[in-house]
């Protein structure tokens, strides 16, 4: 057989050996696996210069003592410094403007996984305050315990004056006529500053009482959203919206119980909560729907820090620290609702606000910025003028000098400087908005690089028998894994369908 012959013999034999699959071609060389994007950008660190001086020693020592991030403790302080204030105090932000007006009332979370100490960080910060509010409590238990007290005496009174004027009049009115008892005053309300859980119309009653305000505390925040989506619920949701102004006068009317008025309704409100019920939950509130209501870009104190290994500290809590936080919440609790001329800037601090909302209001004008970020940023036009005043009025507090309704220009820096802090912690928090699609794509190649499932491939069965989150049925699977095949991760193999190899560059 000539050469020729021979080779056209061997590229034959050769091609039915493939047809059969006795000859298998070797694989193509992989390229580079892409990264899949970061999940969470960075965020700013917080300095203890963001606090006030008087709470600094107390956040610090709080974060450190429970080991975790000096954001929890210190923005913490902040909406605790903002509950106490309520509507006590006002700040007109330009200076011929009257008719804009900021109550320092904010709304705000805490963001992180179960297990972080979220509780036990906001529970230390807040002590003072929740001190208070245990103390007014117990005055009020006593004052009323002594005007029921009173009540009772009057009814007795009252039957022996009856039976005494009936008596007289028996008599021809002959002598002094009896004397009427004078009716005591009806039981105090109990002053309310903190609250864990109500309803719309108990919230509104205690508004009424309360017109300085209240703060809503919640543990989980999650329980409290997800109560406002319920169907029938869009009233309260409504409600709690209008709250948020701290301006807003509200009347309830119910046939049996007659009307409620509240002055003005103003709600703080602050709490934890965990990264996936909050994508979850900005998964649905961003769509155009009725959830897209600019409820969560009230959460303007949200932060989302990260969590570092910390040393382990043991020592007794600094009462120094937490005794000069308590003695300016309780200067600023006992602050009537704002009256008369409200707080503004220094001559140096408007110059420092008007240039900083100029600089705002050009980038809210930006067309490549996300619109969930822009609505965000719309509502700092009023947090730095609130943070401003709060931090006027702590400082001011701590020295006995309330009497000047002045923001320094400090304070308005340190405001400033918040908006940069808190702006990073709201890029994060948006951008964990992404397709199901692409959060069970970051998952599976999470448990891929940890060599899950073992070796160098796997079947779709196999990944979502384990039932990992998003990962549950073979849809869910085949997209993910179709999207780490687009990224280099992975690439189907040729034993057969669903079946995948693991790029070893992941592996390695």
């Amino acid at each position: 057989m000539s050469s020729h012959a021979y080779d056209l013999e061997a590229a034959r034999i050769e091609a039915a050996a493939k047809a059969k699959g006795k000859l298998r071609q070797m694989p193509a060389a992989w390229d580079d696996p892409l990264p899949l994007g970061e999940e969470l950008p960075p965020v700013a660190a917080f300095d203890k210069s963001l606090l006030p001086e008087a709470f600094r020693d107390a956040a610090v020592d709080a974060a450190e003592r429970m080991q975790v991030p000096l954001d929890f403790t210190g923005t913490a302080m902040v909406a605790g410094l903002s509950g106490a204030v309520g509507r006590r105090a006002e700040i007109q932000p330009k200076v011929l403007d009257h008719t804009w007006g900021e109550v320092p009332n904010l709304w705000g979370m805490i963001v992180a996984s179960p297990g972080c100490k979220k509780t036990p960080a906001i529970q230390a910060a807040l002590a003072p305050l929740n001190r208070l509010q245990g103390e007014a409590s117990q005055r009020n238990r006593e004052a009323r315990a002594e005007a029921e007290g009173e009540q009772v005496r009057y009814k007795m009174q009252s039957d022996v004056y009856r039976q005494q004027y009936k008596a007289w009049l028996r008599d021809g009115k002959q002598g002094a006529e009896p004397e009427e008892p004078v009716e005591p005053p009806e039981p105090p309300s109990e002053p309310r500053l903190i609250l864990n859980d109500a309803t719309f119309e108990a919230l509104h009653r205690i508004m009424a009482e309360n017109p300085a305000g209240v703060f809503v505390l919640r543990d989980e925040l999650s329980g409290w959203l997800s109560m406002l989506e319920r169907s029938g619920r869009e009233g309260e949701r409504a409600f709690a919206l209008e709250a948020w102004s701290g301006k807003q006068p509200h009347t309830i009317d119910r046939v049996g119980r007659g009307s409620t008025h509240a002055q003005a309704c103003c709600m703080g409100l602050f709490g934890g909560i965990q990264p996936g019920r909050l994508r979850s939950y900005l998964g649905d509130a961003l769509k155009d729907g009725p959830s897209n209501d600019g409820l969560i870009q009230r959460m303007q104190l949200a932060v989302w820090a990260d969590i570092e290994p910390q040393p382990l500290i043991d020592r007794p809590p600094d009462d120094g620290a937490i005794a000069k936080v308590a003695r300016v919440f309780s200067c600023l609790v006992q602050l009537p609702p704002h009256e008369g001329e409200p707080w503004r800037f220094s001559p140096a601090a408007q110059e420092m606000f008007t240039a900083w909302l100029a600089d705002l209001e050009h980038r809210l004008r930006n067309p490549d910025e996300s619109p969930a970020i822009v609505a965000h940023l719309a509502k700092y036009r009023g947090l730095m003028p609130s943070l401003a005043l709060l931090f006027s009025l702590a400082d001011r507090a701590a020295s006995n000098a309330l009497y000047e309704r002045i923001v320094s220009v400090e304070n308005a820096a340190q405001a400033i400087d918040w908006c940069v802090y808190l702006e990073s912690h709201a890029r994060r928090m948006y951008s964990c908005i992404t397709t199901p699609e692409m959060r069970a794509a970051r998952h599976l190649a999470e448990k891929v690089k940890r060599g899950q499932p073992k070796g160098g491939g796997f079947t779709v069965r196999e990944v979502y028998r384990r039932e990992w989150t998003g990962l549950k049925n073979a849809g869910e699977v085949r997209a993910a894994c179709a999207i780490l095949v687009d990224h280099n991760w992975l690439r189907e193999a040729e034993t057969g369908s669903d079946c995948y190899e693991v790029n070893p560059g992941v592996l390695a």
